[in-house]
């Protein structure tokens, strides 16, 4: 008995050590909360993108916001007494955005540091740039029913979260091995186990789905990608599996993927949603071709593997934004990191993505030309990318890089993924200002058409009907 007793103070002894001297924590104070005003929002005399592509830019129209809805929108004058007034003169509205590929649970932090997130501060960074809907692909499934309880009360002012909860992978596949190799046993299985079912056996697939669905999962995510390149992925039977269980339960299955091949096999299991473009092969016409007659939709994902191929070559900037978001611990330790210190495995996939660091921008053009929809999104909170300000980045590649019009841009980000996934999770039309649609929008102080950048320029912040305060940190540097 009195080892026993040992034992488990030595390992309580270790714990304290660990915590407190080898995993870094951030309590920076959140970056937005509810005004505590309301009543219904006129704004005036403002120049209005609907969020539709194809529906013409409006000026000088009046937007009446009453009980979280929009709920008038007029070139006359609109009466209405006991009503905040904004002047919208010489601004820009634009829906909320959203983006389509976040793990918001996370720490964006480079495999330096073990830090643990300060998840409350990643849904207000989210808000604080303009982000009103994220869709989390994977994460600590209690910790996404709790947050999500968190936002739907208002306890917290963040964005609404929808989550596919905990990722499907193949044994010993992405992301477990990398966990595995930057996370010291026996946390490393801890958080394993939180975020991951590993696929073994077949049969453990239907019990995987129903624990995720019984904790409020909207659609199921799966990994076919190999990240380091030795690790194993799922094959066609096993997706297949996945899908098929999921429909039962009227659930979508999304994949993320990283090269041609990846998206033939899940293809071939029914898979229709990648919530990456390809980012270590080029892709070829005949696939665009399949990929076009089977109604594929495909997340972008541009910034987050540019960002990492930026610090493997020392040359990411981070943005204004990135440092009002961002610890300036982790910014400052960035500036630090050298690429040769890191697992040589995963070094060897950083390689890979550097090479083929053009072609995804490629692959993207040649997606977009064949009429294959396309979504903004950025895999935040991955290294180097920050919650929130790291969809500004995409909007900017896209628009620099992949042939987009700011409008399209700015589209990818708002109705198109509002409608998208309006219909896989049963929510209302979101990113899309339109009488009785949910109030989300943005209030920019300049003209995002011409300069896309213009989308981070954010003047006022309205979720659910209500005026986001937005509490901006003092920047060093």
């Amino acid at each position: 008995m009195m080892k026993r007793e040992i034992n488990i103070l030595l390992t309580i002894v270790f714990l304290l050590f660990f915590f407190t001297g080898c995993i870094y924590r951030t309590d920076l104070p959140l970056l937005t909360k509810f005004s505590p005003d309301k009543k219904p929002i006129l704004i005036k005399k403002i120049t209005l993108f609907n969020g539709d592509p194809n529906q013409k830019i409006k000026t000088e129209v009046n937007i009446l916001i009453k009980d979280g809805k929009i709920s008038k929108i007029s070139k006359s004058n609109i009466d209405i007494s006991d009503a905040v007034i904004i002047d919208g003169r010489g601004k820009m509205a634009i829906p909320g955005l959203i983006d389509a590929h976040t793990h918001t649970l996370g720490v964006s932090a480079p495999p330096t540091i073990t830090a643990l997130p300060n998840k409350e501060r990643n849904m207000s960074a989210y808000l604080y740039a303009g982000i009103t809907t994220v869709y989390d692909m994977g994460d600590p499934l209690k910790d996404l029913k709790k947050m999500a309880d968190k936002l739907s009360k208002g306890l917290i002012a963040g964005p609404r979260l929808y989550y596919a909860g905990k990722i499907f992978t193949k044994e010993k596949g992405h992301p477990a091995a990398l966990i595995r190799q930057n996370v010291m046993w026996p946390f490393s299985s801890f958080v394993i186990s939180s975020m991951v079912f590993e696929i073994g056996y077949l049969k453990d697939i239907p019990e995987m789905v129903h624990k995720n669905v019984s904790m409020g999962a909207s659609y199921t995510k799966v990994i076919v990608d190999r990240i380091p390149l030795e690790a194993p992925s799922l094959n066609v039977e096993e997706l297949s599996e996945i899908v098929r269980v999921s429909k039962k339960y009227r659930l979508k299955t999304v994949a993320h993927i990283g090269s041609e091949d990846d998206i033939l096999t899940a293809m071939k299991s029914g898979i229709r949603i990648f919530v990456h473009a390809p980012y270590r092969s080029s892709i070829s016409d005949p696939t665009v071709k399949k990929m076009k007659k089977a109604n594929c939709i495909v997340a972008s994902t541009l910034a987050v593997f540019d960002n990492i191929v930026l610090l493997a070559q020392k040359k990411l900037n981070f943005t204004k934004m990135d440092r009002e978001i961002g610890d300036p611990y982790i910014i400052k330790a960035y500036g630090k990191l050298s690429f040769d210190k890191i697992d040589p495995l995963l070094r060897e996939w950083v390689e890979d993505a550097e090479k083929y660091k053009d072609v995804k921008f490629q692959n993207v053009i040649k997606m977009k030309e064949a009429g294959i929809t396309l979504i903004a999104a950025t895999d935040t909170t991955n290294v180097g990318s920050f919650p929130g300000s790291t969809l500004h980045r995409e909007l900017e590649l896209l628009v620099a890089r992949c042939s987009f019009t700011p409008v399209e841009a700015v589209a990818a980000a708002t109705y198109i993924p509002g409608k998208f996934y309006s219909d896989i999770t049963g929510s209302e039309q979101l990113g899309y200002l339109s009488e009785g649609m949910p109030a989300d929008l943005l209030i920019l102080n300049g003209d995002f058409r011409k300069d896309i950048r213009e989308t981070a320029n954010i003047n006022t912040i309205i979720l659910k009907g209500r005026i986001i305060e937005r509490i901006k940190p003092q920047v060093r540097g």
